[in-house]
């Protein structure tokens, strides 16, 4: 849920601070107040795309700040992974500079708006007369059937499905497009022979470039071996000197017997100078393979260049310069395979398409149950819905080609819903398509912003009664215009715009009781007197006890 909103700086805004609560508030104000800068400044903050414009003029900058508490398990993974810290309260900061540059910050780190985006679409839904539009698009429609009837893991599976589908036909299309000429063959089978001629193994280019710096460091390294088993060898160097020592120590007898421990020490020594000889020899013969170590790095990274960059890229190649052979000399074959293939891979997206469809039907009676039990809530008591099914061709989330349809009076016609409903009865429809599709979501926050517009009268506080209802399951803010919408809310807020004839500022403010009668009378009556007040609290006494 959203515990504050903060902005400085922004458009009409001075600073302004909003601390809500978990149920529902209200903002209200006169039209050109500034009341939807305020979700604006929520979709600013979640990511959204902003301009240089929303910094107030002769300002340096804007900042806009929200936190929100109760992430659920989704959005604690999303952090986890992004490496944040798990805390209670997640801070949202978006600073837009003058000059249009902005920074996002969560929890004080910077991050990119699209994680914030994907962050934020977790815990809040907005919903705007923009949405109620968007809700009449059927691939919309499409994707919150198959939430309700929760097809996510079959719908993956089918995406998959058509994936494999489709490139097997694109791969097919093209065999049957392809020409290929005597000269081409030549040409494919000459790369084939270079790449399995030049025998190249793998991690071999690295293990030549390990020994040719090891034959460049050789001289030094001849040296000093050279010079350690001069030491040794010598007449009278170490190894005889050593020797003529343990010699001593045989006549001498002690507790700790040193004799014995020296020429265990003696074994220990000329084993290490017997390795030291063979590394010198292994040292002389890479010095001596130098060049031709060099010449086969140079041949190698020439092929990797010619044929992908490197070893697992060359044999990638190499693989497709075998099966286009194939296809050139067994065209009919490959094709005969491909066909194959192609049938099974279409069995398999036909089976998975059917139970996606058998799912979304089973899905519908319920839901059209729901949706027209809210819609009477809503005063729409004629309310029918429905989902109408035709075929499409195989897609990526299957063959039904979906769209919601609706009738509102008796009599009148199951159509699609933006020729079934007026203003009033489409906004009421989808508040009730809303409430039953949110369920779904795992959202904890809902915003309204006008969506009442067309409806006033007992429809209006019809609605106000269904967001009070919602918000018993979730935050819920909503902008509206309507007294009789916003005599339901837990918690009111007033956004007044005031100007001195130079600028224009914009602020927020919480309404006590008294004050929010006297909103409530302007908004219904346009002023706030004696009688006015009176009704007002007469409907706000009706709501809360009814």
């Amino acid at each position: 849920m959203i515990d504050q909103l903060m902005v400085q700086d922004y458009i009409l805004f001075d600073h302004a601070v909003i601390d809500f609560r978990c149920n529902m508030a209200v903002i209200t104000g006169e039209t050109g107040a500034g009341k939807s800068l305020l979700i604006d400044a929520i979709h600013v903050i979640s990511g959204g795309r902003v301009s240089k414009d929303v910094v107030r003029k002769g300002k340096k900058r804007a900042v806009l700040q929200m936190v929100l508490s109760e992430p659920n398990d989704e959005v604690k993974e999303m952090l986890n992974e992004a490496g944040f810290d798990e805390d209670e309260s997640i801070i949202l900061t978006r600073i837009i500079q003058a000059e249009g540059k902005s920074r996002m910050l969560v929890n004080d780190r910077q991050t990119t708006n699209s994680f914030v985006a994907k962050l934020v679409s977790k815990m809040i839904d907005i919903h705007s007369q923009m949405d109620t539009i968007r809700l009449m698009d059927p691939a919309l429609q499409l994707d919150l059937l198959d939430r309700y009837a929760k097809n996510d893991s079959l719908r993956k599976e089918l995406e998959v499905a058509y994936r494999k589908l489709h490139a097997k036909i694109v791969e097919i299309h093209k065999l049957k497009q392809e020409t290929f000429s005597d000269e081409h063959l030549e040409k494919i089978t000459k790369q084939i022979n270079e790449i399995e001629q030049a025998k190249v193994k793998p991690q071999e280019l690295e293990q030549l470039q390990e020994k040719i710096e090891q034959a460049d460091r050789a001289q030094s390294t001849l040296e000093n071996l050279s010079q350690a088993l001069y030491l040794w060898k010598k007449e009278q160097g170490i190894n005889d000197q050593f020797a003529q020592a343990i010699k001593r120590m045989e006549s001498v007898y002690t507790r700790e017997d040193y004799g014995l421990k020296m020429q265990d020490l003696y074994y220990q020594v000329q084993d290490i100078f017997e390795q030291i000889e063979q590394t010198k020899e292994d040292v002389t013969e890479g010095s001596l393979q130098l060049d031709a170590m060099q010449e086969r790095e140079f041949f190698i990274q020439s092929l990797y260049k010619k044929y992908g960059g490197n070893y697992e890229e060359m044999m990638e190649t190499l693989a497709n310069l075998n099966e286009q052979v194939d296809r050139i000399l067994n065209r009919q074959d490959v094709l005969d395979r491909l066909e194959k293939e192609k049938r099974e891979l279409t069995k398999s997206y036909t089976q998975l398409a059917s139970a996606i469809h058998r799912s979304r039907k089973q899905a519908v009676e319920s839901l059209r149950q729901q949706i027209e039990m809210h819609a009477k809530d809503l005063m729409l008591e004629h309310c029918r819905f429905d989902i109408r099914f035709n075929q499409k061709k195989a897609s990526k989330d299957g063959m039904d080609d979906i769209e919601f349809i609706a009738s509102m009076n008796p009599g009148q016609p199951l159509t699609p819903l933006k020729l079934s409903a007026s203003g009033g009865e489409l906004s009421r429809l989808m508040l009730a398509l809303k409430v039953v599709f949110q369920a779904e979501d795992g959202i904890g926050t809902l915003i309204f912003d006008e969506i009442d517009t067309g409806v006033s009268g007992k429809v209006a506080l019809a609605m106000g009664s269904k967001m009070h209802a919602l918000a018993k399951h979730y935050q819920v803010l909503c902008i509206t215009h309507l007294s009789s919408v916003a005599v339901w809310a837990d918690d009111h807020f007033c956004v007044v715009k005031r100007t001195d004839g130079l600028s224009t500022t914009t602020s927020v403010n919480p309404l006590n009781e008294q004050q929010r009668l006297e909103e409530l009378a302007i908004m219904t009556h346009g002023m706030a007197d004696t009688k006015a007040i009176e009704s007002m609290k007469e409907l706000l006494e009706r709501v809360r006890h009814g």
